[in-house]
């Protein structure tokens, strides 16, 4: 009993030295090389952290050479098992906002271990609430309008469904 005692302390400890002590900025780096690739650019941000996450505030994205998107402040939590992304403030720019014009308070996007091909999104914008998932491994991103507001705007991406407005695209 007591060396599973020490056993479950010992793995305990380390998980917790492992998050407080994790490269946090050095993942971001790699990230952002990584978006790199696809053609995604994040620039103008100050990074900050803390032991437990990190703090991106004041991202602009740019695809492609374009800036699309601004966000007022980007908080990670790399936990390894339950890994959250919190964006407040996200404003869309020049093509993106004639494009699709809205904007958003507040988004979550949650990924966990259990489910390594799923990302469960929040988001709270000028168009309502909505939720909904990214399946990574079917290449599917589907958002649920759960109240909506003033969903005019982004009317003609919507489909109509059993529980109300939905998006859904292949990606």
């Amino acid at each position: 009993m007591r060396l599973v005692k020490y056993i479950l302390t010992f793995l305990i400890a380390f998980y917790l030295g492992f998050i407080l002590f994790m490269p946090k900025v050095h993942l971001y780096y790699k990230a952002e090389e990584l978006l790199k690739k696809q053609g995604v650019v994040i620039d103008n941000e100050e990074i900050t952290t803390t032991p437990i996450n990190l703090k991106i505030l004041h991202p602009i994205a740019y695809y492609e050479g374009v800036d699309f998107a601004r966000a007022s402040m980007v908080k990670v939590t790399p936990l390894i098992f339950i890994n959250t992304l919190e964006a407040e403030d996200i404003e869309l720019l020049n093509i993106a906002k004639r494009f699709l014009n809205v904007s958003i308070n507040k988004l979550k996007a949650t990924h966990s271990i259990l489910n390594p091909y799923k990302i469960k999104v929040n988001i709270d914008g000028s168009f309502g609430i909505a939720t909904g998932y990214i399946d990574l491994k079917n290449r599917v991103a589907h958002i649920d309008i759960v109240e909506p507001k003033d969903i005019n705007s982004i009317r003609k991406f919507l489909k109509k469904g059993e529980k109300g407005w939905y998006y859904e695209s292949k990606f």
